[in-house]
């Protein structure tokens, strides 16, 4: 999944709970201070959520490169691939679909089209130019944060994780396509708050979203988003679950449907300086070290149902 078409729905994503909720009434010699207590905790929420998204930034921004394994699951597509992070972008080759493991003419096709791909220069700069843009997409909706948000403590605040919830800030104006999606979505974040990083992010569409009056399209309420980050070096961080689930029309014929679920496992950096003939390399290694394992597993699986049947058990 890319990383800027999971942000651009997670722009679609709201969680309506507590925002536009009544208070409870207090009496009018409590409500002054009461009043200074929380917009302090909304000020030092907010000035928290700066410090994590500058880290966050910073961190995409260092263009740090990884291995992973990575299990894909939408509607039609269930595939467990290895990735690997270049200058030129990520690629990868499928090892598994629906829970089987690539073999026969399934592999053959599966290298032929990674092959393919690392042979196309023309495919590989439209690859880089989408991630390239993927990354400026990236930046610009984590920067609208600070500005388009305010944000509040939910429960404690001490310890490593807190949670803050965020809504529109009323003080935002949107004046493009992009800050007015940005700005209908609410929800939690948890935060470690000593290394100020965004640790998760979940959100609930409460209200549906109309583009034009609803003739350009719309987004149907009811969307769901969580993203999850793990923190995989001392400096950096990495999104190892998001789990999308949007649904709505564009054009008035053009039906979204986005469901979607990733999870991301098995960090290891590479070089900086990897090439396509290197991460390709690794990624033959990756799928033989797969194969592999999966034969050993399915040989004691054998011999198990050998021995059990030897010695009249059956079960």
């Amino acid at each position: 999944m890319r990383i800027a078409t999971v942000l651009v729905l997670l722009a679609l994503v709201a969680d309506g709970s507590g925002y536009g909720q009544k208070a409870p009434p207090v009496r009018k010699t409590q409500q002054k201070p009461v009043e200074t207590e929380v917009k302090a905790a909304s000020e030092s929420a907010g000035r928290l959520m700066k410090d994590v998204i500058y880290n966050e930034l910073h961190d995409w921004k260092d263009h740090s490169f990884w291995e992973y394994r990575s299990h894909v699951v939408t509607g039609s597509k269930n595939v467990l691939r290895e990735q690997i992070d270049t200058p030129d972008g990520p690629v990868y080759e499928i090892l598994a679909r629906d829970g089987k493991p690539l073999e026969g003419a399934q592999a053959t096709q599966e290298k032929e089209r990674l092959a393919s791909l690392l042979s196309d220069p023309g495919e590989i700069q439209k690859k880089e130019q989408e991630h390239a843009s993927d990354e400026a997409r990236l930046g610009q909706i984590m920067a609208l944060m600070p500005k388009a948000y305010v944000f509040h403590y939910v429960g404690a605040t001490t310890g490593d994780h807190v949670v803050l919830k965020f809504g529109p800030n009323p003080q935002f104006s949107p004046s493009g396509y992009l800050d007015r999606i940005m700005y209908g979505l609410s929800g939690q974040i948890v935060v470690n708050q000593r290394l100020k990083r965004m640790v998760s992010m979940d959100g609930l569409l409460a209200h549906k979203i109309e583009f034009g009056f609803g003739i350009l399209g719309y987004v149907d309420p009811g969307g769901t988003f969580r993203i999850h980050r793990t923190q995989v070096s001392p400096t950096h961080w990495k999104t190892d679950l998001v789990a999308v689930n949007v649904h709505g029309r564009i054009l008035l014929f053009s039906n979204v449907s986005k469901r979607e679920k990733e999870t991301r496992w098995g960090f290891t950096p590479v070089p900086h300086n990897i090439t396509l003939a290197e991460a390709d390399t690794e990624l033959k290694q990756a799928a033989s070290a797969y194969q592999a394992s999966r034969q050993t597993l399915t040989d004691v699986e054998v011999d198990g149902e050998t021995a059990l049947a030897s010695d009249g058990s059956g079960h």
